[in-house]
């Protein structure tokens, strides 16, 4: 038994089984412990929680304005936040789990792009520790309350839009195969392909880290093919910053040569030139519904475990056009 289980059993918000509460309260007696309230007369709390935010990066803008958006609701909510940073790398994901874990002060945890399992997160929410996973799901993790997008859907509509204004060579840009987001966006690629009478071609499905350097490099794949795409979908808003980057430097005009829809609606995608047609995230109302989401099984560790997915939009600007040859 953890310090932590002690903790939130002594501050009621954890329920034990019979044998676990008398060994606490037997230590309690026996140490003189004073029991902090959890709760004032009135149900209040008697002090703001302190809710962890962890994100795998903050060089993608699309994570940073999710943390951003979360602080931001935190505060208003009176909430403290500390967030931590995994670079998604097993040992650094687990030193922040330990933390986290092991810190009594702290009330909850919101858990942004986890994408494998993470034994010692388990043994947190085993403990009793509330958590929302937000962006990604993973394995194992029943009973936890999750907040996502419709990553399927989202890249239907983007990939039937291109199918819409006559492109027949669509690609797709991917994201690390091991993301339950790339593996939905892929599956509504293929779905709309489909849908639409089109061939997917596997040489045209391309996965790598969501960066500029592989959005850039995707393009001797592109050109090299026997027969090139005229039209691309995206998984990632700022691969698709490399893309447009690059392209001139391989002799691509965009859109007239080949046409770009992103996901994620990353603000820089609004200075690019062409303006970039993405997917937009509801960043705010992830943001809200996670911190809400926290809140209450804080308020209520019995409560019903919650899932939500939030729609994506197509925002049409200038990166996608029919195509030109």
């Amino acid at each position: 038994m953890s310090t932590s289980t002690a903790s939130r059993y002594l501050r009621g918000q954890l329920k034990v089984q019979p044998e676990t509460a008398a060994r606490i309260d037997a230590a309690v007696r026996e140490l003189h412990y004073e029991v902090r309230p959890a709760a004032a007369a009135d149900g209040a709390r008697e002090h703001a929680p302190v809710i962890a935010l962890i994100v795998p990066e903050l060089a993608n803008p699309f994570f940073a304005a999710l943390a951003e958006e979360i602080a931001t609701a935190a505060a208003v909510s009176g909430a403290s936040l500390v967030i931590g940073v995994t670079g998604r790398q097993a040992q650094r994901e687990a030193k922040v789990s330990d933390f986290v874990a092991g810190t009594e002060d702290i009330d909850g945890m919101i858990y942004v792009g986890m994408h494998r399992e993470n034994p010692r997160l388990l043994q947190a929410i085993s403990d009793g520790l509330p958590v929302v996973v937000l962006d990604e799901e993973i394995a194992n993790t029943s009973g936890v309350d999750t907040i996502g997008v419709d990553n399927y859907g989202g890249a239907y509509q983007a990939t039937a839009y291109l199918a819409q204004l006559g492109h027949r060579r669509i690609a797709h840009i991917a994201g690390p195969r091991e993301l339950s987001t790339t593996r939905d966006r892929l599956r509504g690629y293929r779905e709309a392909m489909e849908h639409a009478g089109l061939e997917v071609d596997e040489a045209l499905i391309l996965h790598g880290p969501y960066t500029e350097q592989f959005g850039a490099s995707t393009f001797p794949y592109l050109t090299g093919a026997a027969q090139p795409p005229t039209a691309v979908f995206i998984g990632s808003d700022i691969a698709a910053v490399g893309v447009l980057g690059a392209a001139e430097l391989h002799g691509l005009s965009i859109p007239e040569d080949l046409s770009v829809v992103g996901c994620d609606g990353i603000r820089v995608g609004e200075w690019l030139r062409p303006k970039l047609t993405t997917l937009q995230q509801p960043v705010a109302e992830l943001a809200r519904g996670a911190l809400e989401l926290v809140h209450a099984r804080i308020t209520d560790p019995g409560g019903g475990t919650v899932r939500r997915n939030l729609p994506l939009q197509l925002v049409i600007r200038g990166s996608a056009v029919p195509p030109q040859h």
